[in-house]
């Protein structure tokens, strides 16, 4: 009997019985029956009799999918751990762990009937219907394996299973990712190659074939005199699984390996002495930028590797994959994995199996890889720990730095978490002895930080003349830094041309017709003009919806109108025009969309082939280019405007990584800020680089409100196509859960709202939410309460979203 955690939004698993010939352990997927459909779910637990709760007969388990379990039993035990704290039901937490393609499915098997074998004989059908029984009189075929042939497929076996000419039932599709092979072909090894050649005298071709190949597989093209070869038994013919995926060529050239600081030689020490005990510890290597962290990743691998262990590197963006594994290949070759969302199902699958198969001991990726399935795990360190980009905001809402603290806890191994702008919760806890604090506190080579000048934009502005985006510093500085040949990066947290369309004579603003959004105006390639609208197109960032501007309000139908807000697009349009002679990239979304791209550009950014590159958070972190020693920050004031307690921090997060871009070599940098809000204290400790004090103020401003680190939240998000259900769905909860008491009789949980959502609409769902406040276990008591109401029928037509320990309040 088996325990099994099936991909449904229930916070329970079910039991299932085995047939006497099959075989199954935790960890493993099987195919079963649940609530009229056909599933497949993973195995949590052998067990050897139901659990009281189940009701009527045990079902049996339909299909064993795996030979062997796909999720080891520490990554397991983590997930499930991790689900329960996120509020997720333990399937979807598990399917989110495993590749996806990569299991059998569910499917369909169609079979011709003597009846239909007799109107195909006879010719009796045409069209779609004749089509598909042609199909089906050489062999039985999947559902699937029609519809992908004829588009017409499904109606035409409703119509033909009807006519009585075909069967369907039940039968399993194979995985749509599957190893990929290719065909390789060696001489024989028992060939005589001297009586080979006098047999292919008359055929030189064959000969200079046979010559040609070697003792080793190799692949060679299909041809006659291949194939001859072949059945003649002067070749052997054999099927190799390759890893699909190239290495493109490193983004910086292999150095030598670097000395190491005092300081790294320090963390480097604490790390390796619980590697070597197999202990399991939590460290903050707290190092400004350019310290040398990623240099104690890499070492400390080592001593995890040396030990037959396996490491795990997270780093929050895709683009700092690229650096961060070039770097890594350099020093371990093929030993190192890349698990990001940016690979094909195919590429993925095939770095997941190696891990799996104990091939490769690193994997290096972004949020998901924190599911690499080693067996033995040594270290698992997380770069930029701070980085919001860690937390999954669909399905399974979990925090990759928490599930890391449980995976490291399991395998018995050190958790690294590497930021020059910790967490505050991070810096919480490290304060309180729950983390060890390591230091590296200057740059390499003693380098020096660089210098940051705050423009008031507010005064920018007051002077008058030509209105621009760069301020008159920022501009001077951009003409040093070209007249100098060195490199600038500029850092504009919003995409597009401009952020919204105005009427200026009746106030209209256009605005997304599925979502409580303004339409952004992006340009298409080439030089555009504000001046100039019609030639690119509104976009919703929300939910993808697009059309052509016009030359008139569509509401007064005035032609008085005009762009508010700029983002990338225009920013890199002004440099175009304000430095004709200058070499300029864009790095965002939009430019980054098709497949490779975001590499090309990065790669020629540190080549020296770019002179300027603009960009969104793309380009504020990790990058370690020698040649910037100018970072511009065209609106530090955006993050400041989110309604959320992190504003603060966030922003002095992104001010500080995006600063540190400069003076990584041989020269020092400059930092130019602008902003209408030099006074904020997230703004003003940015220039000095002084996070400790940031982190006193910030924890200061929360503690009255008891914002986390003081408590814990849980956000209650409702939405529906009806917005008065919503709304009364999301007072309902409210009330219901200010009655909910304490574990010892108290209410030891505020509740906050419930209120509309800031982003009020989005895909034509209305939204509003509450927000849970207390105690780590109590909040989730509630929360837990709460869906199990919303499950009644006066929720009808409102999904529910549980978040614990949210990032995102829009």
């Amino acid at each position: 009997m088996v325990e099994v955690a099936v991909p449904v939004p229930l916070d329970e698993t079910f039991d299932y019985a085995l047939d006497p010939e099959q075989r199954a352990e935790p960890g493993v997927r099987v195919l079963v029956p649940h609530g009229g459909r056909r599933l497949v779910g993973v195995v949590v637990a052998l067990k050897p009799r139901p659990s009281a709760t189940a009701k009527g007969p045990l079902r049996r388990v339909l299909q064993v999918l795996d030979d062997e379990p796909v999720l080891p039993a520490t990554l397991l035990e983590a997930v499930l751990r991790g689900a329960r704290d996120a509020l997720c039901a333990p399937g979807i937490a598990l399917a989110a762990a495993v590749p996806p393609g990569t299991a059998p499915r569910p499917g369909t098997r169609v079979t011709l009937l003597p009846a239909g074998m007799k109107a195909l004989e006879r010719g009796e059908l045409r069209g779609s219907l004749a089509r598909v029984l042609w199909a089906l009189g050489k062999r039985p075929r999947t559902e699937s394996e029609l519809r992908a042939r004829f588009p017409a497929a499904v109606p035409a076996l409703v119509r033909l299973e009807k006519l009585g000419l075909v069967a369907r039932s039940a039968a399993t599709d194979p995985p749509r990712v599957r190893p990929q092979t290719e065909r390789v072909y060696r001489r024989a090894p028992d060939l005589d190659l001297a009586r080979a050649k006098l047999e292919l005298a008359r055929a030189p071709k064959r000969l200079e074939l046979l010559l040609a190949l070697g003792a080793a597989p190799a692949p060679a093209r299909s041809s006659p005199a291949l194939r001859a070869l072949v059945e003649a038994g002067l070749v052997l013919c054999e099927e190799r699984e390759i890893v699909r995926g190239s290495h493109a060529e490193p983004l910086v050239a292999a150095s030598d390996l670097p000395e190491l600081t005092a300081h790294q030689r320090g963390a480097l020490a604490e790390l390796t002495a619980a590697i070597d005990a197999g202990r399991y510890a939590q460290f903050l290597l707290y190092g400004i930028t350019g310290s040398g962290k990623t240099e104690v990743y890499m070492r400390a691998a080592q001593a995890a590797l040396a030990r037959g262990r396996g490491t795990i590197v997270l780093v929050p963006e895709i683009s700092l994959t690229h650096q961060v594994v070039d770097r890594f290949r350099a020093r371990f070759g093929e030993q190192v994995a890349v698990l990001h969302s940016g690979l094909s199902a195919g590429e993925r699958f095939d770095q997941w199996r190696g891990i799996r198969d104990g091939r490769v001991p690193i994997a290096i990726g972004a949020r998901s890889a924190v599911f690499a399935p080693f067996e033995e795990l040594g270290l698992i360190a997380i770069d930029e720990e701070h980085d919001a980009a860690y937390k999954s905001e669909e399905g399974f809402r979990y925090h990759a730095r928490d599930l890391a603290r449980l995976r490291a806890e399991r395998s018995s191994c050190p958790l690294l978490l590497g930021s020059a702008t910790p967490d505050v919760g991070t810096a919480w806890r490290c304060a309180h002895g729950e983390i060890e604090r390591l230091t590296l506190p200057e740059r390499v080579a003693s380098r020096p930080l660089p210098t940051v000048e705050i423009v008031d934009m507010s005064a920018e502005r007051s002077r008058g003349g030509k209105r621009s985006m760069l301020s008159r510093p920022l501009r001077q500085a951009l003409v040093e830094t070209l007249a100098a040949q060195r490199q600038a990066i500029l850092f504009l947290n919003r995409r597009g041309f401009a952020a919204r369309v105005y009427c200026f004579a009746c106030g209209f603003t256009l605005t997304c017709k599925h979502c409580d959004v303004s339409l952004v105006y992006h340009a298409s390639e080439g030089p555009r003009r504000a001046t100039d609208p019609l030639e690119g197109e509104l976009r919703c960032h929300y939910c993808g919806y697009r059309e052509d501007p016009q030359d008139a309000c569509p509401s007064c139908g005035s032609s008085e109108g005009g762009m508010y807000g700029f983002g990338t697009e225009r920013l890199f349009e002004e440099l175009v025009s304000t430095f004709p002679g200058a070499r300029i990239g864009r790095l965002d979304r939009d430019t980054s969309a098709r497949k490779g791209a975001q590499r090309q550009i990065l790669a020629a950014f540190h080549r020296g082939e770019l002179d300027v590159l603009v960009g969104t958070q793309m380009v504020a972190k990790g990058h370690d280019v020698p040649g910037v020693t100018l970072v511009g920050v065209i609106l530090a004031d955006l993050s400041l405007a989110f309604p959320d307690f992190r504003a603060g921090e966030r922003t002095f997060q992104l001010l500080t990584q995006v600063a540190g871009r400069a003076g990584r070599g041989q020269d020092p940098g400059r930092v130019v800020i602008q902003t209408f809000l030099p006074n904020h204290y997230a703004v003003a400790l940015a220039q000095t680089h002084d996070y400790p004090r940031f982190y006193r103020e910030e924890v200061a401003r929360r503690r009255p409100h008891g914002w986390p680190p003081f408590r814990e939240l849980v956000a209650i998000a409702l939405s529906g196509p009806r917005a008065a259900a919503v709304e009364q769905g999301a007072h309902a909860l409210a009330a219901l859960a200010k009655t909910v008491p304490g574990d010892d009789g108290s209410d030891a949980v505020e509740v906050l709202g419930p209120a509309p959502a800031p982003l009020a609409r989005i895909r034509d769902e209305f939204r509003w939410q509450l927000l849970l406040a207390g105690g780590r276990d109590p909040v989730r008591r509630v929360a837990a309460e709460l869906a199990r109401q919303a499950r009644g029928p006066g929720f009808v037509g409102v999904t529910l979203r549980l978040d614990a320990n949210p990032l995102q309040m829009l």
